[in-house]
């Protein structure tokens, strides 16, 4: 590996030694170690006293150097193009820069005291950058692969509690401890909006986070911190330097900390919260591993997420169904246990009965089928509330006087009825203000009137059925629409789906349903779009 030139030992190096160079370096477990070999052994070649790589303004591997490092003189010479750089001992001695990857502004930089550095070393020089650029590079795919397929291992852990319907809160933990192990962070947190105030974030799930600190920071406001930015832009969001962000969580910002990196969480494509790491130690910086990493992770949580809600809406579809068959069946079986038995008693003993109680007997019937007839109605209505789209030409006031004696209500008066003619679904709104009506009539007192009113006004038809009563107390008006609300006062049988078809029918017509209360009086007012004609 020696020769001589000019009377001077001059090193060459072989095929033989390179490899055994590249050998030395490939061997060591990661890039730090990797640039110190190839720094030692660089200088060895040439007899340098001393050898150190820089990358940027930072020297991250030398020799030679016992006490202090000089980093400014090295430095410069590996990015101002300086000649001479300290020699234990000697001082400054002539010095060459070896560039090894331009993309970090990574040098080797190489001095030594008893002579200049010739051609020949230079060259040699030269091949050991190029042979140690390809080492680190390795390395650092190596590294990179083996990040991510302990990413992959995670998520797909993550992965299968998700398809085995793990519990929301065991998945979101599992998802905070494995981004603190994957991304080696001291802070971990996941808030989510909260369902009882769209500004508000609520901590979901953390890891590394003191207890005084969680209670400070269990419940905050949308746009505060990394992850309620990550929430407001919708974005990766990343903040250096956090103790003096005014937008940091004070909490976070008086205890020190350094920096945090945020990504929002999706559920059905809608943000609904963020996942955060954060870290206490000076200088972290988040690479673009790490970044996706993160968005990995904070996917998953999104897909737990949205399955978790989807499971729990199909628990309560279920519910809903289950509650809906036993109503059913109830509401059924009564009028057609009685109209049964009247039948079977007539067909018995109708000879034996004087006119007046068969008379009685039929009439108890009758009311019996009416009620199975209403009742079968409302469920076909409700099949088909999402189809109401034909429209025709109708006289508002024949409209409303044929649903009044459809209904069968004496107490009914129509107060407003203006002689308009208009376009719209003369079958769906009939439909609505039939049910608003035996609404009206079941939960007014018995006697007391029941009011129609109707007007057209920029296109809008409105009609509006007032009754004396009171909204339930234990119910917001919203809640009134929903399927089996029948309320405490209810003196009808039913299973309590007008309101609920009717608004389901006003929705399908572009209009609305709505319902106030106030000095004793209930009203229920529909709103729908229509045209003159």
């Amino acid at each position: 590996m020696t020769g001589y030139i000019s009377g001077v030992r001059r090193p060459q190096l072989s095929a033989h030694d390179f490899a055994e160079y590249l050998a030395a370096v490939s061997a060591a477990p990661d890039v730090g170690q990797a640039l110190s070999e190839g720094a030692r052994r660089a200088a060895e070649a040439v007899g340098a006293e001393v050898a150190a790589v820089v990358t940027g303004d930072e020297v991250v591997a030398c020799v030679g150097y016992a006490d202090t490092i000089p980093v400014q003189e090295l430095v410069a010479v590996a990015t101002t193009g300086r000649r001479l750089a300290p020699v234990p001992g000697a001082g400054g001695c002539p010095a060459i820069s070896v560039p090894l990857d331009d993309a970090s502004r990574s040098a080797l930089v190489i001095a030594r005291s008893w002579a200049p550095l010739a051609l020949e070393e230079v060259a040699l020089l030269h091949g050991m950058g190029r042979a140690l650029m390809v080492t680190t590079r390795m390395l650092r795919s190596m590294a990179s692969l083996q990040e991510r397929n302990e990413l992959l291992d995670r998520l797909s852990r993550i992965q299968r509690s998700i398809s085995h319907r793990a519990p929301l809160q065991e998945v979101l933990d599992a998802i905070t401890r494995g981004a603190s192990e994957l991304l080696g962070v001291e802070v971990v947190g996941v808030r989510l909006v909260s369902p009882d105030d769209p500004a508000t974030l609520l901590l979901a799930s953390s890891q590394g986070i003191r207890p005084d600190l969680i209670e400070k920071i269990r419940r905050g406001p949308i746009g505060e911190g990394a992850g309620g930015r990550a929430i407001a832009e919708d974005r990766l969001v990343i903040i250096d330097g956090y103790a003096e962000d005014s937008q940091g969580l004070q909490a976070f910002r008086e205890d020190g900390l350094q920096t945090a990196m945020a990504a929002p969480v999706h559920e059905h494509g809608q943000v609904v919260g963020s996942m955060t790491v954060a870290s206490y130690e000076p200088g972290r910086r988040y690479s673009e591993m790490e970044q996706s990493a993160l968005l990995a992770l904070s996917d998953h949580a999104s897909l737990a997420l949205t399955d978790a809600r989807t499971v729990q809406a199909m628990r309560d579809a279920q519910q809903t169904k289950d509650l809906f068959l036993a109503m059913i069946s109830h509401e059924l079986k009564t009028p057609l246990t009685v109209i049964m038995a009247s039948v079977r008693t007539l067909e018995k003993r109708g000879e034996h009965l004087d006119e007046d109680r068969r008379r009685e007997m039929l009439q108890i019937a009758y009311r019996r089928g009416r009620e199975l007839e209403r009742l079968i109605d409302g469920l076909l209505q409700g099949a088909r509330a999402e189809l109401s789209t034909k429209a025709e030409q109708v006289f508002l006031p024949d409209l409303i006087r044929e649903t009044v004696a459809a209904v069968d209500g004496d107490r009914i008066r129509v107060e407003t009825n203006p002689p308009a003619r208009l376009w719209t679904d003369a079958d769906a709104v009939q439909v609505v203000l039939a049910n608003l009506l035996d609404n009206a009539l079941a939960h007014s007192p018995t006697g007391s009137p029941v009011t129609v009113e109707a007007g057209v006004d920029d296109d809008i038809l409105t009609l509006t059925v007032t009754n004396e009563g009171f909204l339930p107390d234990d119910l917001a008006p919203a809640e009134l629409f929903r399927p089996f609300q029948r309320g405490s006062r209810a003196r009808s049988s039913g299973v309590g789906l007008g309101l609920s078809v009717g608004a389901r029918l006003a929705e399908s017509l572009g209009g609305t349903l709505e319902a106030t209360g106030s000095e004793g009086r209930v009203a229920f007012s529909l709103r729908v779009p229509c045209a003159a004609a």
